[in-house]
């Protein structure tokens, strides 16, 4: 078995974006749209080299696209190149059953890849998903935003954040994804989007870490209430993201074996 990679396919030409294919040489069953993480102002697909390359090995061809950043582009650019990257993804001329896509992120990636599952209903993996904002900003007046610029050189997903906490951070980038303007809130977090159509999700975080466990909560509460399967892993520990991937690979393979079989 090999893994071909094919890098640098541009999925949006006005804007030059690019994505990474990964697939297996023995044949892909469904696919996997992954997305990077990064707090929507860093990183890209290379990143997600080594977890893009486990899930092809399973048998999934895996596609990792690049995504405009902030501060080069605000909310909902982000979101929208995603949803294009999808787009081509349905479309694409790779050899695998179309009608089984499935897709995954951690961090910012991890939310991007329910806006994904909720807008068109296919299954969504995210680790470490940023979703509690307002309620989470309206108790943390008092917190100073600050850059953490250690973070700016970190080339690979499972060393953003292990430390735990970091809530000057954590706001931070909130702000710098929506340029500062806290009216755009509602529109960031997931919960009034969940309806009955929406696909199934499965939501892990770990227990101390930068991204609060109350929007896995909240998230799963929406979920549940539309009838839409949901499936949660808390973990120990301030991991964040591939941080912990070796708790939480084997339920996620369990999650796209299961409703994209």
């Amino acid at each position: 078995m090999t893994i071909n990679v094919t890098k640098d396919i541009v999925y949006q030409s006005d804007l030059d974006l690019k994505l990474d294919v990964y697939e297996n040489s023995e044949g892909s069953r469904a696919a996997i749209l992954d997305i990077h993480g990064g707090g929507w102002v860093q990183g890209d697909k290379a990143k997600e080299a080594g977890i893009a390359t486990k899930f092809a090995e399973q048998g999934f061809l895996v596609v990792v696209p690049n995504y405009r950043l902030a501060p080069a582009a605000f909310y909902p650019a982000a979101r929208d190149d995603v949803w294009e990257a999808y787009q081509w993804l349905k479309s694409s001329p790779f050899n695998f059953d179309h009608s089984k896509i499935g897709v995954f992120g951690g961090s910012a990636g991890g939310s991007l890849s329910v806006d994904v599952g909720l807008k068109d209903g296919i299954p969504a993996v995210s680790w470490s998903g940023i979703f509690d904002v307002i309620d989470w900003f309206s108790k943390h007046k008092d917190v100073v935003p600050v850059r953490n610029t250690e973070l700016d050189t970190v080339s690979k997903s499972n060393e953003i954040d292990q430390g735990g906490k970091n809530d000057p951070y954590y706001k931070w980038f909130i702000l710098n994804y929506v340029n500062q303007d806290e009216s755009q809130f509602p529109g960031l977090e997931p919960f009034d989007r969940v309806t009955p159509k929406a696909g199934p999700i499965y939501l892990a975080n770990s227990l101390e870490e930068i991204v609060p466990t109350t929007g896995v909560t909240m998230l799963e509460e929406a979920l549940a209430k539309n009838d839409v399967p949901v499936f949660t892993q808390l973990i120990t520990g301030g991991r964040h993201a591939e941080g912990y991937e070796d708790e939480a690979w084997l339920p996620t393979l369990n999650f796209f074996n299961q409703f994209l079989s």
